[in-house]
């Protein structure tokens, strides 16, 4: 087996392309059910929402309205989900193509603006011969400055190019997306069957004794990529919408395209703000210095206001890892797995870190006291338990000891009643093998 398993992997290392297109193809085969899975488990909480509390109680006099709930609460799901999808399509993506038209015909003005006001501030910099600026030129800095914002311009360009690409060629998924809505509808409506018949699977194939383990693996997954998936994608749109308005109240150009993308960025936990507010910040920092100040501003207000109050209420604690760990598994997520990575990456890891919790948890409570205690730093005093131990080790080595010593009396006091006549001798020499033995001990 392990020959085989050896050469397996020198095959499958070898032949890496071939299995990663063979992966890549399979993927793309079930995209449209995997689009229809995610859709349907988004939907599937106002779905249940209007299933078990809206209509809960149609039916209770009239039986044949309790078949009604299910198509009524489907109906309205989808309904209700599409008209918001439409009126936000209808409402913001002209916007946001005009504001990308817009930006790109006036970028050119923009850095030439921008160029200017820092060529004369640089130059008059260079004028003071501040001490750490006296090897540097006024020429250098101003072609610097320049070099700069030729670089920046043709890499704002691209970008936006690529943005402009990206939004009119959204089309090619259609197929995939309306395929998955209509995969969708099938998940919800028979969601309990399949859910049966993959417990059928799992109890069929794995076995009794790791059955407990795989549920609570399922549990801790729902609860902690899920339902935080969800809570993120809600927090992410009402931060979009209160970003639109507020950017349109104060009369700030391109607010659409601003509210996307900061909106849009914002399902990346940590760094999702500094996405959306960086490059947001910049392009109006080209239109008007002061702008960007004062979008800035905004930003962290409305930031301070989604991190305190609304997320806490949307999401609640249902990944429970501190920063350090989010920040931790937001760059090894996406390192691994790109913008997948960045999204996913705290919720997969918040399941892994429940499980180890626990694990660790059961394995501090069978240590018992000694455990317990040691988790309390203040409370736990590690001399006072090495001089325990050391104790306890002399105590049992002592013991040790006075048991040699008295078989040692023991064998000569026989070979004393076979020999009377050397009593003394051989009582002292038995004193002597047994000190001499006890010293050997000790050095030891």
């Amino acid at each position: 087996m392990a020959i085989t398993f050896t050469v397996f992997l020198i095959f499958f290392f070898i032949n890496l392309g071939w299995f990663w297109d063979l992966l890549s193809g399979f993927v793309g085969i079930i995209t449209p059910f995997l689009i229809g899975f995610l859709i349907a488990y988004i939907l599937n909480f106002p779905y249940k929402f209007l299933y078990t509390k809206a209509f809960g109680k149609m039916g209770t006099k009239h039986a044949f309205l309790q078949k009604l709930r299910m198509p009524l609460s489907l109906v309205i799901t989808y309904v209700g989900t599409f008209a918001i999808i439409v009126a936000l399509i209808v409402v913001l993506i002209p916007q946001i193509i005009n504001n990308l038209s817009n930006l790109v015909k006036e970028f050119p003005g923009y850095v030439n603006s921008v160029q200017e006001i820092l060529t004369v501030l640089t130059a008059q910099i260079a004028k003071m011969n501040l001490p750490f600026l006296q090897e540097v030129s006024a020429d250098d800095m101003v072609a610097g400055v320049t070099n700069f914002f030729m670089g920046s311009q043709d890499l704002t360009k691209s970008v936006l190019a690529w943005l402009q690409s990206f939004f009119s060629n959204a089309a090619t998924g259609i197929y995939n997306s309306l395929m998955g809505i209509v995969i969708s509808i099938y998940f919800l409506v028979f969601k309990e069957q399949l859910c049966r018949q993959v417990k059928k699977l799992a109890v069929a194939f794995i076995p009794i004794k790791y059955l407990p383990k795989v549920y609570e693996i399922v549990d801790i997954t729902d609860t902690k990529c899920g339902r935080f998936l969800v809570g993120d994608i809600l927090d992410a749109a009402l931060l979009g919408v209160i970003f639109f308005v507020v950017l349109t109240v104060f009369n700030f150009p391109y607010a659409p395209l601003i509210a996307v993308l900061c909106g849009v960025a914002n399902i990346i936990p940590f760094f999702g703000p500094f996405i959306g507010a960086i490059p947001s910040a910049f392009i109006l920092f080209l239109i008007d210095p002061w702008l960007a100040v004062w979008f800035l501003v905004i930003v962290f207000v409305i930031q301070q206001i989604d991190g305190n109050i609304l997320k806490p209420k949307i999401i609640g604690n249902q990944v429970g890892l501190s920063s350090f760990w989010v920040l931790f598994s937001v760059i090894v997520g996406g390192a691994l797995f790109g913008i997948l990575g960045f999204i996913l990456g705290t919720p997969i890891y918040a399941v892994f870190y429940s499980l180890i919790a626990k694990k660790a948890r059961i394995k501090i409570e069978e240590k018992g006291k000694i455990a317990q205690e040691a988790l309390d730093f203040k409370v736990l005093n590690y001399a006072e338990i090495a001089e325990e131990q050391r104790k306890i080790r002399a105590e049992k080595e002592q013991e040790q000891k006075r048991r040699l010593q008295k078989l040692l009396h023991l064998d000569f006091d026989e070979d004393d009643d076979d020999d009377d006549d050397d009593d003394g001798e051989k009582g002292a020499s038995a004193d002597e093998k047994a000190e001499n033995f006890a010293e050997t001990l000790n050095k030891h």
